[in-house]
């Protein structure tokens, strides 16, 4: 199966206003949300609080489990799936397989030298006051700012549909990096057309 890298474009503010609020009305728009219902039930052997009361915890301002810190993860998920965007590029990312092809072309194909693309997506800290989460899902937050230098250095990444389609029959399946390359600039350039931030998740 393996780990999928995918993100949102969000208004940060918004989603942190979430937390505590009281707010039934988005509490039941969340949990009717297609995204966090795939979620909501998911149980881990050895825990005791799945990522629908972990919801419920965030919105009514009640205390975390800190042991079952994983379904605060997933809740944010619902929470960014609900108050967030879907980005024009939406294909999941495959971590460790894609995310190698996409550093080797960067590498290779644009003499990017300094850029790790699931670093890049997963390691800017987050702002959500919830329990460190041990293990999955992986949470990064890129804010607009953080967006426009990151775009400066991808700059000479002008990847074209036809590009793509050429890379059809590639031995070293680049097609895929060069897709999702481009996906990832379109995505960028959608976050700071409509001053968002881009939130990205991996599990």
């Amino acid at each position: 199966m393996g780990y999928y890298i995918f993100s949102y474009g969000i208004k940060t503010d918004q989603v942190l206003n979430a937390f505590n609020s009281k707010d039934a009305a988005l509490e039941k728009k969340i949990q009717e949300n297609e995204i966090f219902e795939n979620y909501a039930d998911f149980e881990v052997d050895g825990f005791e609080t799945a990522p629908d009361k972990a919801l419920i915890d965030i919105i009514q301002n009640r205390p975390f489990d800190t042991k079952s810190n994983y379904a605060y993860g997933y809740a944010v998920i619902g929470i960014c799936a609900t108050l967030g965007v879907d980005l024009p590029y939406g294909q999941e990312i495959k971590l460790g397989y894609e995310t190698d092809l996409i550093n080797k072309v960067l590498t290779e194909d644009f003499s990017i030298q300094n850029i790790n693309i699931e670093e890049t997506l997963l390691d800017s800290p987050h702002p959500f006051p919830i329990p460190k989460i041990d293990d999955w899902p992986l949470i990064g937050l890129i804010k607009n700012q953080e967006l426009q230098q990151l775009k400066h250095k991808l700059s000479s990444l002008n990847i074209t549909e036809e590009q793509i389609e050429e890379l059809e029959d590639d031995p070293d399946e680049k097609e895929f990096a060069y897709e999702h390359l481009k996906g990832i600039i379109d995505n960028i350039d959608y976050c700071i057309n409509n001053n968002l931030d881009m939130v990205s998740f991996c599990h």
